[in-house]
């Protein structure tokens, strides 16, 4: 028996599934020395955090004492749990540029296919320009602090250092999601997210987007609405070894109004030309993570396979994006069906949204009634003395003011509303209001990608049971003030 054991983990590695870190409340290690700590003094356990492996570089050291445990403390045994949640999450970034963009200003990751190379219609995730990715590698040591004197300052002992490996990614599932029945007590999560792994025909990008059941195909579709001129994007896991994905392709079929498929499917490839890698490949954090651009304006803009533009394909009404094995024989994941949208049957003016969804990748939704804005302005006032003193005589002009504004401060608001949802869509405003990161996508006028907050506090609950139609009103706020000549 080792001297040092690990009793808990985060996960099992075998289990193929990231580790998590908002879905349990701690993010834990739970560390042991199994013979005796009598001969030691100021005994501690310790946990070292380090990106990567052995090499990468240093986190955190956490130096605990031994728990009350006990059968340890009857046995001068030692054990210690170790959360490593907020050091973790704070290694990890949210994926908002285009990672394949060199030059300056960097390109929103929703216009993937747009932007500077417009062959690149992949991405892979987290910040470049910082080192930090979204979905991150982490090697833990746990070891010993102790003296054997008692006069003697205790140091670091790693004689019987012990390690471990995991990749975490920042999503969250409800806390009490149903555990596996073969997860063992050793780890703290288990393979719930396995759903998310890209290696069958049910297996899902990372959307919150609820199952839809197409009544003519009998297939379990997740649908999306867009219009010709929105951007759109689908991330998913991506490293055989580690996740068993096998998405190789991303194939695209456009139909009619009467469900025919329209000429053949395009398949789009998974390589490194094309932005992405190859999921057999060498696969880094950035590569096991990746984002495809998959909305109209992402498809008719990108190059890799110019047979997959929506102008190719006269009076489409609808698109699936469905990843593939590398022969384009059997499906790795369920389908992603995009509906076109021709905007507001008022004429209202749309607007959409994008936010980091609660799975790791971005959602979006057209809010195609009536939206107003709001412009709040706050003005910094002083009041002034009349007249001007420093001439040769007192004198005051008709121009002269007391009251003066110094400087003024315009913040621009937005009410938006949904049209009428089914239950499964209604859920994702739940989802839009948890967000932190949350973009207005302004494609019709501007281009641009503007970060907003939702100033909504609550949202009730609506089913269809108890409130027979569904609709929802979201508050916005632009992140950035409007400039002003102050």
């Amino acid at each position: 028996m080792a001297v040092l054991e690990w009793k808990q983990k985060p996960v099992d590695n075998a289990s193929k599934v990231p580790v998590i870190t908002n879905w349990t409340p701690i993010i834990g290690y739970m560390l042991e020395r199994t013979t005796s700590i009598a001969s030691f003094f100021y005994y501690q356990l310790v946990l070292s955090v380090q990106l990567n492996d052995v090499s990468g570089d240093f986190i955190a050291k956490i130096r605990q004492r031994r728990n009350g445990y006990s059968s340890d403390v009857a046995n001068n045994k030692a054990r210690a749990f170790f959360d490593v949640r907020e050091i973790i999450n704070t290694q990890l970034v949210d994926t908002i540029e285009d990672q394949n963009n060199t030059t300056i200003p960097f390109q929103s990751i929703h216009t993937l296919g747009a932007n500077e190379l417009s062959a690149k219609i992949f991405s892979v995730n987290g910040d470049k320009n910082f080192g930090l990715t979204q979905i991150g590698t982490f090697y833990v040591v746990g070891y010993e602090n102790y003296s054997t004197a008692a006069d003697a300052s205790p140091v670091d002992v790693t004689t019987n250092a012990i390690n471990y490996t995991s990749r975490f990614l920042q999503a969250s599932l409800p806390l009490f999601t149903p555990r596996s029945t073969s997860a063992s007590a050793e780890f703290i999560q288990s393979d719930a997210f396995n759903v998310f792994n890209m290696n069958s025909n049910s297996d899902r990008f990372l959307s919150d987007i609820g199952k839809n059941l197409n009544k003519t195909a009998q297939e379990v579709q997740y649908i999306n609405y867009v219009q010709d001129t929105d951007y759109h994007t689908l991330a998913f896991l991506n490293d055989t070894t580690y996740y068993a994905s096998e998405a190789y392709n991303i194939l695209i079929s456009y139909y009619d109004s009467a469900n025919a498929l329209i000429g053949s499917t395009q398949t789009i490839i998974n390589n490194t030309t094309n932005g992405g890698e190859l999921p057999n490949g060498t696969i880094t954090s950035a590569l096991s993570l990746l984002y495809f651009g998959c909305g109209p304006a992402n498809l008719q803009a990108q190059t890799a396979t110019t047979g997959a533009k929506p102008s190719n394909f006269a009076n489409w009404q609808y698109y699936t994006v469905q990843a593939f094995d590398s022969g384009s024989s059997a499906a790795k994941s369920a389908i992603y069906t995009f509906y076109k949208q021709n905007g507001s049957c008022k004429g209202f003016k749309v607007r959409r949204l994008a936010w980091r969804n609660s799975v790791g990748g971005y959602d979006y939704w057209n809010f195609n009634m009536k939206s107003t804005q709001t412009l709040s302005v706050e003005r910094n006032n002083y009041n002034a003395l009349v007249g001007t003193y420093n001439k040769s005589v007192w004198r005051y002009n008709d121009t002269d003011r007391g009251k003066t504004t110094r400087q003024t401060t315009a913040m621009l608001k937005e009410t938006l509303n949904t049209d009428w949802l089914s239950e499964n869509e209604a859920s994702l405003m739940e989802k839009l209001l948890m967000s932190t990161n949350v973009y207005i996508l302004d494609n019709a006028d501007t281009d641009f990608t503007q970060g907003v907050m939702i100033t909504d506090s609550n949202i009730v609950r609506k089913t269809q049971a108890n409130d027979k139609l569904i609709q929802y009103t979201i508050n916005i706020e632009y992140a950035n003030p409007v400039n002003t000549n102050s």
